[in-house]
Order: structure tokens, then sequence, then C-alpha cells
């Protein structure tokens, strides 16, 4: 009886490995995704946007359950900041005003002892900021080179 079972465990130690690797065939780093090509687009289309948001902070001007009074707040910081985005985010059962896109805290908390005084119950929020547009100004493409200077007054 020892004998049958030692024998038993050698022949599937010998035949497990061949019945595994006998499903490989030729490549066996290449693998075939079968999938709908809308799939694909969407894929490609995600990696050209890439990221749009990084870590940052945001002013939560409002924060309550009632959507009217959110839009009233919303409304009202845009009248006074227009160039300021505001925007309406809602987390069950709440709805939430978020300001502004800042990069660090005190960049953040300036802007808060500004708005505090309209909206006293707001506090600054460590959340995903949408990414600042990036412009190039006459002064970014200045040279830094004296020498360089010298070269295009002449």
């Amino acid at each position: 009886m020892r004998n049958k079972v030692w024998i038993v465990f050698v022949l599937a130690g010998i035949l497990f490995p061949v019945w595994g690797f006998s499903q490989m065939a030729g490549d066996s780093s290449r693998t075939d995704i079968h999938a709908d090509p809308a799939l694909f687009a969407l894929l490609e289309k995600r990696k050209a946007i890439g990221t749009r948001n990084l870590k940052g902070y945001r002013v939560k001007i409002h924060f309550g359950a009632e959507k009217a009074k959110a839009n009233e707040a919303k409304t009202k910081f845009s009248q006074k900041y227009p160039d300021v985005p505001a925007s309406m985010d809602y987390e069950i059962p709440n709805f939430s005003i978020t300001v502004g896109n800042y990069r660090s805290r005190l960049e953040a908390y300036k802007f808060y002892k500004e708005v505090q005084t309209d909206f006293p119950n707001a506090f600054i929020v460590e959340m995903k900021i949408d990414f600042p547009d990036l412009t190039v100004t006459k002064e970014d493409t200045a040279p830094q080179d004296p020498k360089e200077e010298k070269k295009e007054n002449k």
C-alpha cells in the first residue's frame, strides 16, 4: 500500500509539469487579446489625454444637503471672483462648492483669508486640482545671459 502511494506521487510529479507545459504553443511571451476595437480606441484616447490633475489645495466655501443653497453660494462666489474657478461636487448626501486651484497650502491660505469675510465657514481642503494652463510670456523667453542680450540689441 505504501509503495502504491509513493508511485502515484512520483508519477504525478513527473506528469503534472508535462500536462502544464503542453498548453504552451510556440511563443510563450505573446498574449493575444480579443476585444471590441472601440475599447482599444478609448484606451488610446485616454493615453493621449494623460492626467490633467495633480495634488493640491482648494478652498471649500459651502457644504450642505440642499442643492439650491449650493448653487446660490457658487453664484455669489462667481460674481465676486469671476477669474477663480469654482466647482460643485456631490458627495452623498451633501453638495460641496470648492474654489481655486493652489499647488501649496500657503497659496490656498492667502486666498482663504480673502474669502473668509464673505464665506465665514470656508476651510482649506487637500484634493486633486486641475492642471494649470501653461502659457509662455515674453519674460519667460528673455535671455538670461548678458552676452545674448547684447547680440539681440545689435
